[in-house]
C-alpha cells in the first residue's frame, strides 16, 4: 500500500521526525500527500481511489510500522477530510473547494483534527474549552486548544468544538484568521515532528461557511466511529512491526506460542473492528469500539516487550537495537492518545453503572 519511494523516505528518516529535526518534519506532510495515503476511502469522484474506508486505516498501520509519527500525521489529516465527507456535510464542489479538499488530498495543506477536547466532552469527562458568541456576521471564537496535532507552521484548518447559546457548535477555522494564535510545539518525549502544539483563539470571527455542523452533539458521535478507527492504525502497525522485529530473531521458534498469541489476537480485534463499522453499530453502542481500542493498546504493549525480551541485552546497545527504543516510545503514546485508555475504561464503568440502575 505503500509506495516504495515513501518506505525508504521513512526507514532513512524515521528518527528524525521522532525528534523533530525541522526539514523532515516540515516535508513530511507533502510526502504523504504524494504518495496518495490520504485518498484511501475517499470515493473517486471527490478525488480519491474509490477503495475502502479500511484502507485508509491500513495505510495509518502500514505507516506506523516505519514512523509513529508519519502514522499520527496522516491520521489528523485523514480524519480531517474524513470530517468533509461525512454524510451530514454537502458535498458540493464549489463548498469542497472553498475547503480545500484537493490541497488536502494532496498534503499541500493541512487539517488538525482538534476534537479531542470534544470526543471527551461527547463522554462527559470534559466542558468545551472554546466558546462561542453570535455577531451579526456569523461568530467570534474565544478560548484554548491545548493539544492538537499536525498544526503545521506553513499553515492549517483546524476543527473547533465551540459551546454557544445555541449549544455545541463545530468550526472548520484557517490558521490565517485574524486572532488565532498558534503557540511553539510541545515538548513532546518522541513524535515531535508531528506539529503537535497548542493554540490560542482570540477573538476570531468564523461566518456560516466555516460551520461543520450546528447540531455537535449527533455530529460527534457520527463521526467518532471514524475518528477511533483511523486512530487504532497507529496501534495495529507498531503491533505488526514489534511481531516482525520478533520473528527475525534466531530464538523466535522458542516463543511460537506468544507470537501466535499476538496474532490471533490482533486477527480478532481488526475483524470485529472492520465488522462494526459495516454494519454501523459503533454509532449507537460505542462500547464496542471502546473495548477494541482498549485491546488493542494493551496489545501493543504485550508486542513491544515480547520484542524486549526476545532481543536481550542489545536492546539496550545503541548499534543493535534497530529502532526499538523509538518503538518503546511510540508504544508509550498509544494508551494516552485522546481518548485515553483510561478516558475509555472510565466512561465504560459510567455506562455499566447506568445499566445496574
Amino acid at each position: 500500500m505503500i509506495n516504495p519511494h515513501l518506505a525508504a523516505w521513512l526507514i532513512q528518516h524515521a528518527e528524525d521526525l521522532n525528534t523533530g529535526v525541522s526539514a523532515h518534519s516540515l516535508a513530511l506532510l507533502k510526502q504523504l500527500g504524494q504518495a496518495d495515503i490520504f485518498r484511501h476511502g475517499v470515493p473517486i469522484a471527490l478525488g480519491g481511489l474509490g477503495d475502502r474506508f479500511e484502507d485508509a486505516i491500513e495505510s495509518i498501520a502500514e505507516l506506523a510500522e516505519y514512523s509513529l509519527t508519519a502514522a499520527f500525521v496522516a491520521w489528523s489529516q485523514r480524519t480531517y477530510i474524513e470530517y468533509l465527507l461525512s454524510p451530514q456535510q454537502d458535498h458540493d464542489s464549489k463548498r469542497l473547494q472553498a475547503l480545500r479538499l484537493q490541497q488536502l488530498l494532496n498534503g499541500d495543506y493541512a487539517g488538525a483534527t482538534g476534537l479531542s477536547n470534544a470526543m471527551k466532552f461527547l463522554s462527559g469527562l470534559e466542558t468545551l474549552n472554546v466558546q462561542a458568541t453570535t455577531t451579526e456576521d456569523g461568530w467570534q471564537l474565544n478560548g484554548h486548544l491545548p493539544w492538537v496535532t499536525n498544526l503545521h507552521p506553513q499553515g492549517f484548518s483546524v476543527a473547533v468544538a465551540a459551546d454557544s447559546d445555541q449549544g455545541p457548535l463545530l468550526f472548520l477555522v484557517p490558521s490565517n484568521r485574524d486572532g488565532f494564535e498558534r503557540l511553539a510545539d510541545l515538548d513532546l518525549i518522541a513524535l515531535r515532528g508531528s506539529a503537535t502544539a497548542a493554540a490560542q483563539l482570540h477573538q476570531v470571527q468564523v461566518s456560516a461557511h466555516e460551520l461543520l455542523s450546528a447540531q455537535a452533539t449527533d455530529y460527534l458521535a457520527e463521526i467518532r466511529p471514524a475518528f477511533m478507527a483511523l486512530q487504532c492504525g497507529l496501534a495495529i502497525g507498531l503491533i505488526k512491526r514489534s511481531i516482525k522485529q520478533v520473528q527475525q530473531k534466531k530464538n523466535a521458534a522458542l516463543i511460537h506460542d506468544q507470537i501466535q498469541y499476538l496474532q490471533q489476537q490482533l486477527a480478532q480485534s481488526l475483524k470485529a473492528l472492520y465488522q462494526g463499522l459495516a454494519t454501523g453499530v459503533f454509532k449507537t453502542q460505542a462500547s464496542g469500539l471502546f473495548q477494541i481500542r482498549i485491546g488493542l493498546s494493551e496489545l501493543t504493549q504485550q508486542a513491544i516487550q515480547l520484542e524486549l525480551c526476545s532481543a536481550g541485552g542489545k536492546c539496550y546497545l545503541r548499534p543493535y537495537e534497530e529502532g526499538f527504543s523509538r518503538r518503546l516510545k511510540e508504544a508509550a503514546f498509544i494508551p494516552i492518545v485522546t481518548p485515553s485508555v483510561l478516558q475509555l475504561k472510565t466512561e465504560l464503568s459510567r455506562r455499566s453503572a447506568q445499566l445496574v440502575h
